[in-house]
């Protein structure tokens, strides 16, 4: 099933569909790697299985780095890297699955990212095995990608990812490490026109650590959820060095000028005064997966240009 990017309504649904699992990834429970629980069904056999659905973005990246997309029948929505998965077979999105079509694909195993309730019991109902991993944080990514190893029989390479993740990632911080820290406001689907309810990205993310990371401070670092959303007025008052407008699904020259506008409205802010705003909209920027590297890379860029010993790859 072929999904362009480019499309209107698919940008629309794709920021609201990211949006909605995002604030689904978190649950309890008991796993030796983690206090933080991965929900696994035992049937099946270790690293036996053939015909895997991935129902997010963030598992089919991990999955094919692990070498094994070529056992791979079905995708989510929005699933755009590696090129391989682009066009293949889509289950739907996060929040609305196509039961039917995931029955007809016979996969032995479906993975997920987080809770996702509907899901698994039409697993269970179904006798499919599948595998909920929690991917919040960074430590999360790397979990995952052991669990999911360990279930694929791919052991040693999801260490050596790892591992890999874990050392480029220090190497980006040591960049930071020191330098002053500015406030920074990092906002998930402005909408042109409205600066009400702006969510932005809580403690406890991956995309919080990356700010931090990158040498500033998480402006709602205190806030309670994952994901809240933030008034206008909350804004005003904790007066941002620096604003971040995410946009994993592009945006057009027309509304990056709306959202100046709206932006100019609050002329006393730091950010506005000295011009502060940046917009990215890179496909990877709202993924918990391996690529949180080149998040990273972004983030420093904007907040810390000054550390880089050079142009870091923007690829």
């Amino acid at each position: 099933m072929k999904k362009s990017r480019n499309a209107p309504l698919l940008i629309a649904i794709g920021l609201a569909a990211l949006a909605v699992f995002l604030y689904l990834l978190a649950f309890p429970g008991k796993n030796s790697l983690s206090s933080r629980a991965y929900y696994l069904d035992t049937a099946g056999s270790e690293g036996g299985y053939q015909r895997i659905i991935c129902a997010t973005p963030s598992v089919t990246e991990i999955v094919f780095a692990l070498g094994s997309g070529q056992r791979v029948v079905g995708v989510s929505d929005f699933t755009f890297f590696p090129s391989e998965a682009k066009d293949m077979t889509s289950i739907g999105g996060m929040i609305n699955p196509n039961k039917e079509r995931i029955i007809h694909l016979q996969p032995d195993l479906i993975i997920f990212q987080g809770k996702h309730e509907s899901l698994a019991r039409f697993s269970q109902q179904s006798g499919i095995p599948y595998l909920s991993v929690p991917i919040d944080s960074l430590q999360d990514i790397v979990l995952a990608i052991h669990t999911i190893g360990q279930k694929l029989g791919e052991e040693a390479r999801a260490t050596q990812l790892s591992n890999t993740l874990q050392t480029e990632l220090q190497a980006l911080r040591s960049k930071t490490e020191g330098l002053p820290a500015p406030k920074v406001f990092l906002t998930l689907g402005h909408t042109p026109g409205d600066l009400s309810g702006l969510m932005t990205t809580g403690p406890g993310t991956f995309l919080h650590e990356l700010v931090e990371l990158a040498g500033g401070k998480n402006l709602f670092d205190d806030a309670s959820g994952l994901y809240p959303q933030i008034s206008k007025e909350a804004l005003i008052m904790r007066q941002p060095d620096i604003i971040i407008e995410v946009f994993a699904e592009g945006i057009t020259p027309n509304n990056q000028t709306l959202l100046r506008k709206d932006w100019e409205r609050l002329s006393d802010m730091p950010a506005v005064k000295t011009g502060d705003i940046h917009f990215i909209t890179d496909d990877f920027l709202l993924i918990p997966s391996m690529r949180v590297v080149q998040t990273a890379k972004k983030l420093i860029e904007i907040i810390h240009p000054e550390s880089l010993d050079e142009q870091l790859d923007r690829t």
